[in-house]
């Protein structure tokens, strides 16, 4: 299996980067993936089974995907793409994690999501497919799979019994979405702190003597952007809930003590 490992561009702010750099970034993306290594996710035993959008399909289904991918190794704090560049695809997490990032008007990033293997990047492909709406990089060191769109519809139009099975599951995943935004919506910053910390428990989390340990380094400033509050207010509130036995908090170390609590404030 051909694989290429990508060089480490280490950029301290993404959205800082000139108009030619995107290009420049693009274009290098774009040639890492013409290399084809003939590897299917299945057979590269990642997870992408345990993403919605595959889960439904069965082995021979999945099978017809084996010349669509390519699989290419990120270093942490890569850049996978850049928010407004050309959308030639999507990627699957098959190792580490990814965090996707949107830039505001005035230059501010937040992060609006941290991806864990099996799930989607670049959602995009399936309803614009020309320009990707956020920013990609690499949380630590990870491996991607890539399906290029072309060969994905060319899939989907040949397969129907496909297509209509990632039309459901694509249905089911927006559905999941409009329910998360809505209940978040109706969410105070403590409520929402609560919601955030039990799910990263259950995504993230490690038992360790009746605790959970979140596997899992954030800052402060992180977690803020995570739930759209400011630095203080999440400061403030996680010291809440330690004050109160719900959480240890050890420098970026965050230790749940009491899962259940959490998961009752944030519902």
């Amino acid at each position: 299996m051909k694989k290429r490992r990508k060089k480490n561009k280490e950029p301290k702010k993404v959205w800082n980067l000139m108009a030619n750099k995107q290009i420049e970034m693009s274009e290098k993306t774009k040639s890492d993936l013409t290399i084809s290594d003939g590897s299917l996710c299945l057979l590269c035993h990642c997870r992408i089974k345990e993403n919605t959008l595959f889960s439904d399909l069965t082995d021979e289904q999945l099978e017809i995907f084996k010349d669509a991918v390519t699989t290419s190794f990120y270093n942490k704090k890569d850049v996978i793409f850049i928010e407004g560049g050309p959308c030639p695809g999507f990627y699957v997490v098959k190792s580490g994690r990814v965090i996707l990032l949107k830039t505001s008007k005035d230059g501010k990033e937040q992060i609006i999501k941290i991806l864990q293997p099996g799930e989607l990047i670049g959602m995009e492909t399936f309803y614009n497919g020309k320009r990707y709406a956020n920013t990609a990089m690499a949380m630590d060191d990870c491996e991607l799979c890539f399906i290029e769109k072309g060969a994905f519809f060319r899939i989907i139009e040949e397969h129907p019994s496909i297509a209509k099975k990632i039309i459901i599951a694509l249905s089911k995943e927006l559905d999941h979405a409009y329910s998360k935004i809505g209940s978040m919506g109706l969410m105070n910053a403590r409520e929402k702190m609560a919601h955030l910390l039990y799910t990263l428990s259950k995504e993230y989390g490690i038992a360790e003597k009746g605790k959970i340990k979140l596997n899992l380094s954030l800052s402060r400033l992180e977690i803020a952007e995570l739930l759209g509050i400011t630095q203080e207010t999440a400061i403030r509130l996680l010291k809440s809930f330690k004050d109160e036995g719900m959480i240890e908090i050890k420098r970026k170390e965050i230790i749940i003590k009491s899962p259940a609590k959490l998961e009752a404030l944030g519902e």
